[in-house]
């Protein structure tokens, strides 16, 4: 297995670590995994990935040594996409986890280093180890004052012309110390700048009238988060909505603007979160159900207000959608059904999710 000279690029997540604990791991490796793909579909073809571990990409680049400018270049094109994929998730959540709340704090640095390496070939995957990729490793734990920045190592910089930086970060040279490694001499430009300059996506909106319309309030023996998640998880609505008989679904994912289908006997209704808002003792959520054969549309809005350490108050109520009138009858009948499920949902969580009836889920 032949030694050869590649240069080496770590792009990495910072801030993700604290929030992968046990009751979030799901939505915690759901949402990682969106960030490395992310990553990796604006990597350049002339890198190689090495693997992805952890919050990591590890990638290496034989022959050739890019330009300064070059790599600038792809660390930015990654780092654009990443916070423009941060903003658009952290838009559309409607989840209420540490994990889906807390992705203002994600950041991303990048490590470029250039040495040997040593490519290990075991089966059909190729994988780089030697100890200038552990060098690449270890400078990640460093003295740098942030956790989002470009870092190139004097290696590299050794490697390159010093072309000027027409992004105009402003660069500052530093160096570390590793145990059996040494001192390792760097330049890095924080990315704060760049991040300010990044656009807010496009969100859908739905638009419709409020008024004085009483709900109906239910004090129920759960948090206000725990509720909320019983009230998104959309397969297990079969448990305790009224009359439902099956749901189907686009994306097991719910976010604003994800469509499901809810079946009751022979009516299909379209859902789609609007709106969630989380307060410091209350949380707020809304959605949108639309029935195409009757040609309507609804609001439901569910509020989740903290009484004390362990119950809350659940108020709910309906109001027209959007351009479609809603008969007083149909009203009516709607917000009988909506009393119902909510006292089958207040049964479902006190009781720990419990099936209260079968589930037909696609």
């Amino acid at each position: 297995m032949p030694v050869t000279n590649a240069t080496i690029l770590i792009p990495d997540i910072s801030g993700f670590t604290q929030f992968m604990t046990v009751t979030e791991l799901e939505h915690g490796s759901h949402l990682i995994s969106d960030f490395l793909e992310t990553i990796i579909q604006n990597v350049d073809d002339s890198f190689e990935i090495s693997e992805v571990e952890g919050d990591a990409v590890l990638l290496y680049k034989k022959d050739k040594v890019p330009s300064k400018q070059e790599i600038l270049d792809l660390c930015l094109k990654m780092f654009e996409a990443f916070h423009y994929k941060r903003k658009f998730i952290q838009k559309v959540a409607v989840c209420p986890c540490g994990a889906c709340q807390a992705l203002i704090n994600l950041s991303l640095k990048f490590i470029t280093h250039y040495g040997s390496l040593l490519e290990i070939k075991v089966d059909r995957f190729t994988k780089a180890s030697g100890l200038d990729m552990i060098i690449a490793h270890r400078i990640l734990k460093n003295s740098v004052p942030s956790d989002e920045y470009i870092l190139f190592t004097e290696n590299f910089l050794k490697q390159v012309d010093r072309d000027a930086d027409r992004h105009g970060l402003a660069w500052q040279s530093s160096v570390d110390e590793f145990p059996f490694i040494g001192k390792v001499n760097y330049e890095f430009a924080l990315l704060e700048p760049i991040k300010n300059r990044i656009p807010d996506p496009p969100v859908p909106e739905v638009e419709y009238q409020t008024d004085d319309r009483p709900c109906f309030e239910l004090d129920i023996k759960a948090s206000p988060d725990e509720v909320l998640m019983a009230v998104i998880d959309m397969p297990n609505r079969i448990h305790w909505m009224n009359d439902l008989k099956k749901v189907e679904q686009e994306s097991e994912h719910v976010y604003v603007g994800s469509v499901h289908y809810l079946i009751f006997n022979d009516v299909r209704g379209r859902v789609s979160p609007i709106k969630m808002i989380k307060r410091e003792d209350e949380i707020f959520y809304s959605e949108i159900v639309k029935v195409e054969e009757l040609n309507i549309s609804v609001i439901y809005e569910y509020r989740f207000r903290l009484t004390n350490e362990k119950n809350c108050l659940i108020a709910t109520r309906i109001l027209p959608g959007p351009d479609k009138q809603v008969s007083t009858e149909l009203f009516s009948f709607l917000d009988d059904s909506l009393k119902i499920s909510v006292s089958n949902l207040k049964t479902y969580t006190e009781n720990g999710l419990q099936p209260l009836k079968k589930v037909q889920v696609v």
